[in-house]
């Protein structure tokens, strides 16, 4: 069975967004093409909607500050004890480049990013001094 791992890119989700695309399109995978799906999270309030979610795996994990995140991920990744044949990333935020980096030269498995980028991400997310190629690479 071919599994996806999707990554918060914030730290911890809240209960409302177990209930939006974030999460909602790792579980079509899981419900639709039959996919082992987890959800890794860090947890600051009760999950009261997950019941809505019949057999979807949460991973909880530790909570850190916001700017230490990016190197958890990371770590996680390089602790994580499964292939991954579908790393699935939300949004432009800056806490998954190294993420990426890191699944690229590790693993085979492909990325899914789920990109609706708004003007605050792409201000926030785009350094003029490196080229685009540098982020993805």
């Amino acid at each position: 069975m071919a599994n996806l791992l999707a990554l918060c890119p914030h730290v911890a989700y809240r209960n409302e967004e177990l209930l939006k695309d974030c999460v909602l399109v790792p579980y079509a995978f899981m419900t639709e093409l039959g996919y082992d799906v987890t959800i890794m999270t860090a947890q600051k309030e009760e999950f009261t909607y997950l019941d809505q979610l019949p057999g979807l795996k949460l991973d909880i994990v530790p909570t850190c500050p916001l700017e230490q995140w990016a190197d958890y991920l990371v770590t996680y990744l390089k602790d994580y004890s499964k292939d991954i044949d579908v790393l699935f990333l939300f949004g432009m935020y800056g806490t998954y480049y190294p993420v990426v980096k890191y699944f690229k030269k590790h693993y085979r498995g492909k990325i899914i990013l789920k990109a609706g980028a708004n003007s605050q991400w792409v201000n926030d997310i785009i350094n003029p001094n490196l080229s685009i190629f540098d982020y993805l690479y």
